[in-house]
């Protein structure tokens, strides 16, 4: 551990030179408020994520500090008609990925100790730091950001500063419940009790086993991430959107991510690491039925033989779609 006097603002600087938005020291106490939430909602089972610091690091409560920060994650314009769209936060997860090595390599040179490969909730963090609060749709909001951030967390070898928040702020004011998530909610994923994850277009992507055929529509033409929730929200009015590049538009083309090839150039361009070549197929092939793509159903029958079966399934089931339109 590093004995000389905690230099927080070093660390701050540091984060903030490389593009995070803000970075503030909390507490090593357990995150027992996301804990139990997260045991109350469906699928929360599943999420591979430790709550207590003192238990993945192995260092006293006294000798631990965690660095919660935020970084924007800017929100596209409207996607050209004929391509998939990509969730803004998957738009930016090689970047994201860079920044957070980048500024645990920064630390490591000032000669503190830090932990790696630990599984603690970031957004819980964040707002034990003050960076934002509890949106219902289960985001972090931060006051000048919205909800259209990332987060990153550094656990670090270090006494906590005398101002570090603990877990006396863990319970957030939350956003102030408008309920316009809710109604916007393809699903109906979202109410005043938090998030069914289940019935979340972004789970169904990961899991399409729990999607049922009348879902099939609400995907519309998603290939990765669903930012309904965030757009319509208050708190992002006045975030600014961004123009999507021309190489990204290209690589996004529904017809293209209808082959494997075509995809893996997608994967590359994108810079996505949260998605597989089946993925994106299963997605494409629902994307081409919701916008009535005729065009592309021989390769879609052809689908319809494909080892993976919900590939198979899914082509079937637009094949049938387009017909019939």
């Amino acid at each position: 551990m590093k004995t000389n006097n905690y230099m927080q603002e070093e660390i701050r600087d540091a984060a903030l030179g490389l593009g995070f938005i803000d970075a503030r020291p909390v507490t090593g106490h357990p995150f027992e408020v996301w804990r139990k939430r997260l045991s109350s909602i469906p699928l929360g089972q599943h999420m591979s994520f430790d709550h207590d610091p003192v238990a993945v690091s192995g260092w006293p409560l006294e000798e631990i500090t965690l660095w919660a920060a935020v970084a924007e994650t800017p929100p596209f314009e409207d996607w050209p008609e004929d391509c998939g769209e990509i969730g803004a936060y998957y738009m930016c997860s090689d970047e994201r990925a860079k920044r957070d090595r980048a500024w645990e390599e920064a630390v490591v040179k000032m000669g503190y100790e830090i932990a790696y490969d630990f599984m603690l909730p970031e957004r819980a963090a964040a707002i034990r730091a003050g960076l934002g609060v509890h949106g219902l749709n289960g985001l972090l909001i931060t006051p000048d950001h919205g909800s259209f951030v990332s987060t990153s967390l550094l656990l670090i070898h270090a006494a906590p500063p005398p101002d570090a928040r603990g877990p006396e702020h863990d319970l957030s004011p939350g956003c102030g419940n408008c309920g316009v998530c809710i109604k916007a909610c393809p699903t109906g994923a979202i109410s005043t009790d938090g998030v069914n994850t289940v019935i979340c277009l972004r789970t169904y992507m990961s899991h399409p086993e729990h999607m049922p055929e009348d879902d099939y529509s609400k995907m519309d033409k998603r290939i990765l991430g669903c930012d309904t929730c965030q757009h319509v929200c208050p708190k992002n009015n006045s975030v600014k959107r961004i123009k999507p590049s021309d190489d990204v538009t290209e690589s996004t083309k529904i017809e293209k991510l209808l082959t494997d090839a075509s995809i893996e150039k997608m994967l590359q361009t994108t810079k996505i690491r949260h998605s597989s070549v089946n993925d994106v197929k299963r997605q494409a092939v629902l994307a081409a039925a919701n916008t009535g793509r005729k065009d592309l159903l021989p390769v879609i029958e052809s689908l319809a033989a494909c080892e993976d079966k919900y590939i198979s399934k899914f082509a079937r089931w637009a094949s049938d779609s387009l017909m019939q339109g």
